[in-house]
């Protein structure tokens, strides 16, 4: 598959070197949100923490209501790092994708990132929004 060419020409699009480590893991910041992108079995899995999951059980419900059917996820899914007391989104990508589609995808996933930071980062939890922020207008270090 294609995953590495995607992955330099993103960094060429971006003006960054970007390549997988030898154990097939990079990371890139857009603005203050860190994307892990890591290679297993010719699979891309784009990987970002959301938050601390210590003491949040009140919020299980309202997140795996968000993972159905990927609809609020932007076909993402959110799970929990039990390991590290975390909330992580991730998202796998199999077979060749032209730039395009992946950039669309990475895109989606930015949204999604900074959209769950945001509603997990308030102290009450209340529902911001059942819609994503609006997207992501090009892509930035």
């Amino acid at each position: 598959n294609n995953i590495e060419q995607l992955i330099t020409q993103l960094g060429e699009i971006l003006h960054i070197e970007l390549k997988l480590s030898d154990d097939g893991v990079c990371g890139i910041f857009f603005d203050n949100d860190e994307i892990i992108l890591e290679v297993h079995d010719s699979k891309l899995y784009l990987i970002s923490v959301l938050a601390s999951a210590v003491n949040s059980e009140n919020v299980y419900a309202r997140l795996l209501s968000a993972n159905y059917l990927g609809a609020e996820t932007g076909h993402a899914t959110i799970s929990l790092d039990r390991n590290r007391d975390e909330f992580i989104l991730h998202r796998i990508l199999e077979g060749d994708l032209q730039y395009a589609e992946f950039e669309q995808i990475l895109t989606a996933f930015v949204q999604a990132v900074r959209y769950w930071k945001e509603w997990l980062s308030q102290s009450d939890f209340e529902d911001l929004s059942h819609d994503l922020p609006s997207p992501v207008m090009g892509m930035s270090v």
